[in-house]
């Protein structure tokens, strides 16, 4: 595959990971929390992590750590892609 195509496509998957992860998978758990939990009176928090209740603590935690992995991978492929574009190969 044309390395330019490569670029495209693992620009796209990227995005696509970094803004479900990121952001929409979070608006989804603070909005079905009743499904997971019960309903809102019935719902307490018993735990807290800095202030935030453990459940959203972990979910900021894990989001963040998962889009700085998929940031990491970006760069180093975006580097070996480049500098398979300034050697002239093409696959």
């Amino acid at each position: 595959m044309d390395p330019y195509r490569r670029e495209c496509w693992l620009t796209a998957i990227c995005f696509i990971l970094v803004t479900v992860f990121g952001g929409i998978l979070s608006v989804f758990f603070v909005v079905g929390k009743d499904l997971f939990f019960g309903p809102a009176p019935a719902y307490a928090a018993k735990r807290f992590v800095l202030g935030f209740p453990s459940h959203y603590f972990w979910l900021l935690v894990g989001s963040w750590l998962f889009v700085t992995a998929v940031g990491a991978f970006y760069a180093w492929y975006m580097d070996r892609l480049e500098k398979e574009i300034e050697r002239g190969k093409t696959g």
